[in-house]
Parts: structure tokens; C-alpha cells; sequence
């Protein structure tokens, strides 16, 4: 059975072959698997030739020469060299920082997998996890215990999954009341953070805990999920919602996780049945998360999410510091400096790789500029080092307002009516959940300092998020009436209709 495969940047096309549904397809570059999905996820053409979009992650680097090939399980239908773009150089799908080869994960994002990696790698993961486990059995009274991937393959294949890229932990909740289950995992932030960890945060369910490797890239992260019961449903966080006498958790049990020993719940069949369904047992390399709806609501409601695109933009500026980019000021920047008096400090949000912050800091403006993307404020700090005043630059989630009060509590410190708020097309990225937390930052910092915010938008009609880094347009209206909404009073506006941009300034109203 052979395939007529066809690619281009934007999709792959498969004819010539008749293939079932719920046919699992893996695409492979030289040789190497990079990503798994169903045909049921492809659409038809007009000739019956399946037609599939590469993964955003997977598309912004589809450039160069690289042997596709294409199998349905042990069976190679296709395989021919592509050549993505206009050079002919090899197409290498590597981590930009560590050079470690990347394959499309389950989230339709690039990770580093297991497979093919140091062995010494996989031990100083699960060495980490026996100390996490033991740190927090001690000091907190949590017993951790594997889930995920962790234990899937050592129930089912006896070791560790090969394409995982990651630990995953859990404890199950004293409480059952979703406010103190909250507050349970805020205790448990605060004493890691104590202890020394990074911690990105996830949802109020969701901890990640990061052990970082080279200067943009992660060695590896372990996962802290909160596990609880509530009106008699098991909830664990971020999918499973099940009947709690259906899942046993406690007392644990060790397991064998690739010859270390590591708590597993009561009856680990009944967690991964919650978790993967059924069919658990059974091998799928296309296996997607399907959150039922009721679970679904109760998570955000309940946890919220924090992290939006986080781990996108993170990958978008490794490569783009890989590929040793060279962008310069914006002329959004230019025009707000030229308007600014001397020595206002400015405070920048979402400063990505820092071109803007360092731009106003060499005019001579003392600069706060905070991102949540670790390797875009790294490499930001990295190339201000040798500045005379560089700007300070801090990790911030604009999604979560106990970040925004810690940096509205540093700006009203030091309140100044010279001090200027600064957004580059931050509105086209955030979630909605972000614009809500932004101008209220914005609006308690103005009223604070009397000072004003100067806001760039990408002016377009209101499309659904693409989940992407891709800075999705907004309707200029809607910047309006969430300034209004917020009360920020809009006190000149620049738009020009041929670039799709509207400069707005802002000032708090009295």
C-alpha cells in the first residue's frame, strides 16, 4: 500500500491510498517520528485526497530539506524528500537552546522527549521526583504520588513512556470545598518557593516545577496536580471527572518507575481509566485529551488557567534567539519616546525579547519590563548585561492577579506622574481573562501615579484565538469599550486604516 504524499508550509496531502477513520498516521523526518494524528482530524478536497494543517508549533519551522515519510503503524505508506520554503538547507527540528530533537506532543506543542535522549537524563528526572515526593511528604503531610504518562507505562509496558517528556505527580486534597482546595496549593507554591524551586503555575490545580538547563531552555519539568473529591465526584485536575468510588487512591503502594521506587495509587487501573478512558490498556500514539464539558466548567470556574500560550511564546522566541534574530526598536516605541519627558520611567508589559525596553532605556528612561516567557526575559537580561542603565526585567503572568497586585504594589511605591504604562499589540495576545487583569493593573497603577498608558492594537474583525503565538487581531471597539468599562479615558488616538494599528493614550478617570 503506497500513499501519494504532498507538503507545503501550511498542510500535508495524502491520496492514492483508502484508510479507516480512526487510522492512526505518524509523520516521520529522516527517519524519526515528529507527529501522530487521526484521519477523522483531516478534511477531504474535492478529489478525496486527505488534506491536513501542520500544528502551529510544528509550522513556524518548516524550512528547509528533509525526507518525509509517512506510516500507519508498522507500515510505511510513503516516504520522499520535501524541500519547505525557498532554501535547500536541512531541516533540523531541534530545541534551539539545547539542540536536543523535538516531536509534536500531545498538546500540538514542540517538546523534548525522552526517546533518544541521555539516559542520565530520564535518572536525574526520577531522582528529582524522589526528592519532590520526599520534600513534600515531610514539610507539608501531601503523599505524592505518579499519574499521567509516569504511571502508564510502568502499569502497562513496565517502564517509562519513551515519547513523555516530563514527570507527573499528584496528591489527593484534605478538603472538598474548592476555595480551601485553592488556598491548599497556594501553601504548597509558597513552600516550594522557599525550598529553592521555579515554579510556573498552571491553574490553582496545576504546579510546574522547573529545572532548568542551558540559558533558554528547561532540562526538565515535574507536574504537581491536585487530585480532590467533591459532591461525591473525583476531579483530577486538569481532565478526569469520575465517580469517586470508581477511583482509589489511597493508601499508596510503590511501583517500579525504570528501577526507582515511587508511590502509585491504591488501584492504578481505576486513575488511568478516569484519566485515559477504557481503553487505557491499548497503545494509541494519536491519544487526545477530550475533557467532558461538566469537567470542563469546573475546572475553570473552580481552578481557572493561567498560563495561556505560555509555553507557545516560549517556544516561539527560543527559535527566534536560535536563528539570532535582529528586530531593533518598533515605530510604536519611537513615537511614544519621542512624546516622553526626560528621565519618565516607563513600565513595559508584555516586553517579549526586551527590543523596546533596552530602545527606551538607552534615551535614558529607567524601564520596568515584565513578560511571563523565561527565555525571552534571559535572553532579554543577557543582551542588556553591558548597559549602563539596562532595564530591569521580571518574570509577570498578566493572566493572574496576584501577579498584577505584586507589580502594582512595586510601581505604587515609587508613584511618579512621570511614570508611563507601555503596550505593544499585548491586547492581540492576551486571553480574555488577561485583558481583564491588565487594565485593572493599568487602571490602579494610573490612579496611583497620575501618569499615562500608551496602548498599540492590531485592529481586525474578532477571530478565535488560533492558541498560537499569532497576534490575533481585535476589534477597535472593543479596546474602547473595555477602556470605558475599566474607566480609562482615552485622551488621544492615532489610527491609520491602510496598517490596521490604533495608538491609543490612556489616563485614569478621577
Amino acid at each position: 500500500m503506497t500513499a501519494e504524499v504532498t507538503a507545503s508550509p501550511e498542510f500535508l496531502r495524502v491520496g492514492g491510498v483508502a484508510l479507516a477513520s480512526d487510522q492512526a498516521l505518524s509523520v516521520r523526518f529522516d527517519g524519526r517520528r515528529i507527529w501522530t494524528f487521526r484521519v477523522d482530524e483531516a478534511q477531504r478536497d474535492a478529489r478525496g485526497d486527505l488534506v491536513v494543517s501542520w500544528p502551529p508549533a510544528l509550522a513556524e519551522r518548516l524550512t528547509g530539506r528533509v525526507r518525509l515519510g509517512l506510516d500507519a503503524g508498522e507500515t510505511l505508506l510513503a516516504e520522499a524528500p520535501v524541500v519547505f520554503g525557498d532554501t535547500d538547507a536541512p531541516l533540523t527540528l531541534v530545541d534551539p537552546g539545547s539542540g536536543t530533537p523535538l516531536v509534536v506532543n500531545k498538546w500540538g506543542r514542540l517538546a523534548k522527549s525522552f526517546e533518544g535522549r541521555d539516559p542520565d537524563l530520564v535518572e536525574g528526572v526520577l531522582h528529582e521526583t524522589e526528592r519532590l515526593v520526599a520534600l513534600v511528604r515531610e514539610r507539608f503531610g501531601h503523599e505524592l504520588f505518579v499519574t499521567g504518562g509516569t504511571l502508564l507505562g510502568p502499569v502497562r509496558d513496565g517502564r517509562m513512556l519513551p515519547h513523555d517528556d516530563d514527570a507527573d505527580l499528584a496528591y489527593l486534597s484534605r478538603f472538598d470545598n474548592p476555595s480551601d482546595i485553592v488556598l491548599e496549593s497556594l501553601e504548597l507554591e509558597r513552600g516550594l518557593l522557599e525550598e529553592g524551586y521555579e515554579l510556573v503555575r498552571h491553574s490553582s490545580g496545576h504546579l510546574q516545577v522547573m529545572f532548568p538547563g542551558d540559558s533558554v531552555s528547561d532540562a526538565f519539568y515535574i507536574d504537581i496536580f491536585t487530585y480532590f473529591v467533591c459532591d461525591g465526584w473525583f476531579y483530577g485536575t486538569f481532565h478526569a471527572r469520575e465517580r469517586a468510588a470508581r477511583v482509589r487512591l489511597l493508601p499508596t503502594h510503590p511501583i517500579d518507575v525504570n528501577g526507582h521506587s515511587l508511590p502509585a495509587p491504591a488501584a492504578p487501573e481505576t486513575l488511568l481509566a478516569a484519566i485515559y478512558g477504557p481503553g487505557w490498556a491499548t497503545p494509541d500514539p494519536a491519544f487526545r485529551f477530550e475533557t467532558p464539558p461538566a469537567a470542563a466548567r469546573r475546572y475553570f470556574w473552580w481552578l481557572n488557567h493561567f498560563d495561556f500560550d505560555r509555553e507557545n511564546w516560549e517556544e516561539s522566541h527560543r527559535t527566534a534567539i536560535g536563528t539570532g534574530y535582529d528586530h531593533g526598536p518598533s515605530d510604536f516605541a519611537r513615537s511614544v519616546a519621542a512624546g516622553l519627558e526626560p528621565d519618565a520611567r516607563v513600565i513595559e508589559l508584555g516586553c517579549g525579547l526586551g527590543d523596546d525596553a533596552r530602545f527606551f532605556a538607552e534615551r535614558g528612561h529607567p524601564v520596568l519590563a515584565v513578560d511571563f516567557s523565561r527565555p525571552a526575559l534571559v535572553n532579554a537580561r543577557r543582551v542588556a548585561a553591558g548597559m549602563d542603565r539596562p532595564p530591569t526585567y521580571e518574570r509577570v503572568n498578566l493572566n493572574s492577579d496576584r501577579d498584577a497586585v505584586r507589580l502594582w504594589g512595586r510601581c505604587s511605591a515609587t508613584a511618579d506622574p512621570s511614570t508611563h504604562i507601555y503596550a505593544r499589540q499585548l491586547f492581540n495576545a492576551l486571553s480574555p481573562l488577561g485583558w481583564d487583569v491588565s487594565l485593572r493593573f493599568i487602571r490602579h497603577a494610573l490612579r496611583t501615579s497620575g501618569g499615562t498608558a500608551h496602548l498599540e492594537l492590531d485592529v481586525g474583525e474578532q477571530i478565535p484565538h488560533p492558541g498560537w503565538n499569532d497576534l490575533a487581531p481585535r476589534p477597535r471597539q472593543a479596546l474602547f469599550d473595555a477602556l470605558e468599562r475599566y474607566s480609562l479615558d482615552v485622551v488621544d488616538e492615532r489610527y491609520e486604516a491602510d496598517d490596521g494599528l490604533s495608538r491609543v493614550t490612556v489616563r485614569s478617570r478621577s
